[in-house]
């Protein structure tokens, strides 16, 4: 980030693998990370995105000038992918 501040950070993602999906599984695993650790500072909270759908998780999180926010993407259905990702982040106040 440019300057320290309170900011809105967005993912979307759209998982894919099947043309014939269960609505109960597969899914990935979403976590926001701020430096390379997750936003929330641990593994177990993280956003499920399941199999052939499009989701978008929005959360506030205070930042400091210089951190790096990206999102860890994990599944441990082998063939499962995404598409159409974007990560946006706002700043809302110093």
């Amino acid at each position: 980030m440019g300057e320290a501040g309170i900011y809105q950070i967005t993912i979307s993602i759209n998982a894919e693998a099947t043309t014939d999906p269960d609505p109960d599984q597969p899914y990935l695993n979403a976590i926001i990370t701020v430096n390379g650790t997750p936003i929330f500072g641990d593994t177990t909270t993280f956003f499920n995105i399941s199999n052939r759908s499009s989701s978008t998780f929005v959360v506030q999180a205070s930042l400091s000038a210089g951190d790096e926010v990206g999102v860890s993407i994990s599944s441990s259905f082998l063939t499962l992918g995404y598409v159409n990702r974007s990560l946006t982040i706002i700043q809302l106040s110093n």
